[in-house]
């Protein structure tokens, strides 16, 4: 997880080599999870996992005075459809 969280910090850098998907300054990159509420009951760990670091991403980015990256869309929440 600590690459996943390295290469996602620096999706707004695309001189930094970590991916090969960027977004402009300032923009998101937004992660469609379809399925979140049963991704959650199926694998509890994996999907806070996906959360926390998630968080961290944009946390260690506020840190040192940037803006947040990374937005999880997580559809199908609750049992709703997707």
């Amino acid at each position: 997880m600590n690459a996943w969280v390295d290469c996602m910090t620096y999706f707004d850098d695309s001189d930094a080599g970590m991916t090969s998907i960027t977004v402009a300054k300032g923009d998101l990159l937004v992660l469609r999870i379809d399925d979140a509420f049963d991704f959650r009951h199926r694998c509890p760990d994996q999907y806070d996992a996906l959360v926390e670091c998630a968080a961290f991403v944009n946390y260690r980015r506020i840190e040192v005075g940037e803006l947040p990256v990374l937005a999880l869309l997580l559809v199908g929440w609750a049992g709703q459809p997707s």
